[in-house]
């Protein structure tokens, strides 16, 4: 399987995920009665996903809420406390997302590999774009999602990181790229 190469634009409360130069998925965050939260439509703007960031102070952890098009609720939680890994149960899949060294961010699938999020480049227009190595199609959609979920109240990437220090972040023991 030759892994798909895909570009992020990430500008203000906005991501699209391009294939060339049309957009596959958008995903735009917004405040909502004091909740975080963002949209996710299709190359048709169709309303797939919505989700709510809420901390839960007491745990020391953050949750994403996801609701799809039809109604069904999964959450994306984090699992340590420098908010570095998060994992999900969707559709019976454990998924894993860890925030990497170098601005990178991976995506597992039962343990499994299967994207990197490569933010550590810009483009010559000063617009930040992320580079996403797929390993199958199939998962762009829930990949996406995810990243979303953990990109919810960033107005770009450039900004300052929210974790001071690059030994907070994980290993990225198997690079991409």
């Amino acid at each position: 399987m030759t892994p798909k190469t895909y570009a992020l634009k990430h500008y203000n409360n906005t991501i699209r995920i391009l294939n060339g130069d049309d957009s596959i998925y958008t995903s735009e965050w917004f405040m909502d009665f004091g909740k975080m939260g963002s949209e996710i439509f299709n190359i048709d703007e169709n309303l797939l996903y919505k989700i709510t960031q809420k901390f839960k102070f007491w745990k020391w952890k953050m949750e994403f809420t996801i609701k799809n098009s039809k109604g069904d609720t999964n959450y994306l939680i984090s699992e340590n406390n420098r908010k570095t890994i998060y994992g999900a149960l969707l559709d019976n899949i454990n998924y894993t997302i860890k925030i990497q060294y170098k601005r990178r961010t991976s995506v597992y699938k039962n343990d499994v590999k299967i994207a990197e999020f490569d933010a550590s480049f810009t483009d010559k227009n000063h617009s930040e774009t992320i580079k996403l190595i797929l390993l199958n199609e199939k998962d762009l959609e829930t990949v996406f999602l995810l990243f979303s979920c953990i990109k919810i109240g960033e107005t770009e990437q450039s900004g300052k990181a929210l974790i001071a220090s690059q030994k907070q972040l994980e290993i990225n023991e198997d690079p991409w790229s």
